[in-house]
């Protein structure tokens, strides 16, 4: 899994870079190898906005969060990711399984 973390007006410190690797590890065995994670920080303002896209075998997905502080972002990243992640498996879940109402 490929982590890329780029930065509008903003310089991602050392130590975002290595919290943001950390938490998003987990994510590498659900997606595979081939996934590539884009975070882009941008600071208007004094709000940091952070968004992150997902390239995966599986699809592509975009999250996004907002606040004074671009390690809050991450952390409120995370589960928006895991919902997402969930939604996309139960969808394939209900796609394999066979109508039971058609007879």
């Amino acid at each position: 899994m490929k982590i890329s973390i780029f930065g509008k007006n903003y310089n991602p410190s050392d130590s975002l870079v290595a919290i943001t690797e950390k938490k998003f590890a987990k994510f590498a065995k659900r997606m595979g190898d081939d996934a590539e994670l884009k975070f882009t920080v941008t600071l208007e303002h004094e709000d940091y906005t952070t968004e992150l896209q997902v390239t995966s075998a599986k699809g592509t997905f975009r999250v996004s969060a907002t606040s004074r502080s671009p390690f809050n972002n991450v952390d409120e990243l995370v589960p928006k990711l895991e919902g997402l992640l969930r939604k996309q498996k139960d969808i394939a879940e209900n796609d394999r399984r066979p109508d039971e109402d058609i007879k």
